[in-house]
């Protein structure tokens, strides 16, 4: 009975061997998916994907890999998916793997799939056929090749950690040797002072500026009040000045009325003289009067002729001449003064011109510092007086292309000057060298005109260039008193300046003694 024992042994253990078998074989290979659909595409790493893996869709098993042919470098994977499987044309594939160390499996996303559509996809996409291709493949990274990347990666680390560690070898030598030197330096100027000095500088010229702006304070407070007080009066001299232009117009138009009606009442006259000129010119009067004999008279006609000519040469001779007309007003922003200028230039020919400038400012005429003494005493006392008159300007010049030389008198002391036209007149540039009165350096002025309208201009620069501003005390006033600015203390030296200019050439003068002389006829004819 002994070998019935043994029988039944091997037959229990070979049992055993085929139910493992069948196991692994389950585990290892999943079971066969059967269809009829088939599809491909193209990977550039097939690696991992033997005939017989599985091709999932949301992770559900529809197929395995039937075939793997390559084309060019790339590997064609030909897949067998079940019936029913719905892929659109937008759909994609990607390798993925199972584990870390297995094999792989493709899945496919069918793309914008809709059951309830008739072809199966959202329009405008399409459902693929039996045998079409899935165009996009996504190449997934794998294992083979990250280790790769890692394995060129690895020589950069090494040189990057190597330049670290010198980095830090370097970073030790000097925090060892020249930061403290450099540590023990600023504790010695520290202990020495060197460091307090400046902060010491630096915290007076905080309090210089400080106190200069608490002046600056005060001086615009000084000055807002009058300056709104001559801000409103000249808002109402405008508002004045426009009043009475509107009723000079009214006056106009009833005197250019008025005036065309006395016409109307001289034309009758006109006629009267038309016919009696008429009939002086006929000449075919029995016994004509002296008037009609001086008319027939040949010789008479010539020399009426000549002295017609002559007053033809004599009016074109004038009308070559060419006068601008200005009138300027600048203010002085440091000594805090106006000027006023009335000018001229009368051109003579086309390269040759005549200036002539009067001015009325603080400056007034030429100072004449003078010394007294004290009678015992060894005290001198300095007076300067300086009266309130014109300062007059008379100068020749000539013209180079956009320049022009000039000299002569400049404001009541000998003076030249240089002016430059720029961007078709509308810049001016000036430069002006004259006589000083308080100091044996030339006084040198440098000013900017900018046109802003036909006229009118916008002037700036800067006064007594060469000279430090300074200023010249004025004795004392009574307590109490009002005194103007100009009469507290007078500046002189380097100042700057803004103004503004009006300038009239002979059409604007021409145009304006139309306009103001058609008004005055319309005044005094009323």
């Amino acid at each position: 009975m002994r070998w019935l024992s043994r029988l039944t042994t091997v037959t229990v253990l070979g049992g055993a061997a085929v139910v493992v078998a069948l196991a692994v074989r389950r585990v290892a290979r999943p079971p066969t998916v059967g269809g009829d659909f088939r599809t491909s595409a193209l990977f550039r790493d097939a690696a991992g994907l033997p005939i017989g893996s599985r091709v999932v869709i949301a992770g559900v098993s529809v197929g395995q890999i039937e075939r793997l042919v390559v084309e060019g470098n790339q590997a064609r994977v030909a897949m067998r998916l079940r019936d029913g499987v719905v892929l659109c044309d937008d759909a994609w594939a990607t390798k993925k793997a199972t584990s870390a160390l297995g094999d792989n499996y493709v899945e496919i996303s069918p793309g914008e799939a809709d059951p309830q559509a008739p072809s199966g996809c959202v329009a405008p996409h399409r459902r693929l056929a039996s045998g079409e291709p899935v165009a996009r493949v996504v190449e997934a990274a794998s294992t083979d090749r990250v280790m790769r990347g890692i394995e060129r990666a690895m020589p950069r680390l090494d040189e990057g950690l190597a330049a670290a560690d010198a980095f830090l070898d370097e970073g030790r030598q000097w925090v060892s040797g020249p930061f403290v030197e450099l540590v023990a330096q600023l504790d010695r100027d520290l202990a020495a002072g060197a460091v307090a000095r400046p902060l010491r500088e630096l915290d007076d010229g905080a309090t210089r500026l400080e106190q200069w702006t608490t002046e600056l304070e005060a001086d615009v407070a000084e000055v807002a009040p009058g300056a709104n007080r001559r801000l409103d009066q000249l808002a109402s001299d405008v508002a004045g000045v426009t009043a009475d232009l509107r009723a000079a117009r009214a006056d106009v138009v009833d005197g250019l009325g008025g005036a065309r009606a006395r016409f109307d009442e001289v034309d009758p006259f006109f006629d009267d003289a038309a016919a009696a000129v008429a009939e002086l010119a006929d000449g075919q009067r029995e016994r004509p009067g002296r008037l009609a004999r001086l008319i027939h008279d040949p010789e008479l006609a010539d020399e009426v002729a000549s002295v017609t000519e002559s007053g033809t040469t004599f009016t074109d001779s004038l009308s070559r001449l060419r006068t601008v007309v200005g009138f300027r007003t600048e203010v002085n922003l440091i000594a805090r003064q106006p000027r006023f200028y009335v000018t001229a230039e009368v051109a003579s020919r086309a390269d040759q011109f005549y200036y002539i400038e009067l001015e009325k400012g603080q400056w007034g005429d030429v100072p004449a510092p003078r010394l007294d003494d004290a009678t015992g005493t060894a005290t001198w006392t300095r007076r300067t007086v300086i009266e309130e008159q014109l300062r007059f300007t008379a100068q020749w010049g000539t013209r180079f292309g956009p320049l022009a030389v000039r000299a002569g008198l400049k404001e009541s002391m000998f003076g030249a000057g240089v002016d430059g036209v720029l961007l078709g007149g509308r810049l001016k540039l000036s430069l002006d060298a004259m006589e000083s009165s308080f100091d044996r350096v030339p006084r040198v002025k440098l000013a900017a005109a900018l046109a802003v309208f036909r006229t009118l201009y916008i002037i700036g620069g800067v006064d007594d260039a060469l000279i430090a501003g300074a200023n010249l005390p004025i004795q004392d006033w009574p307590v109490g008193a009002e005194v103007p600015v100009q009469f507290r203390e007078l500046h002189y030296g380097r100042d700057f300046f803004l103004g503004l200019t009006l300038n009239f050439n002979d059409t604007d003068m021409n145009r304006m003694l139309f306009v103001y002389g058609g008004l005055l006829g319309a005044l005094l004819s009323r």
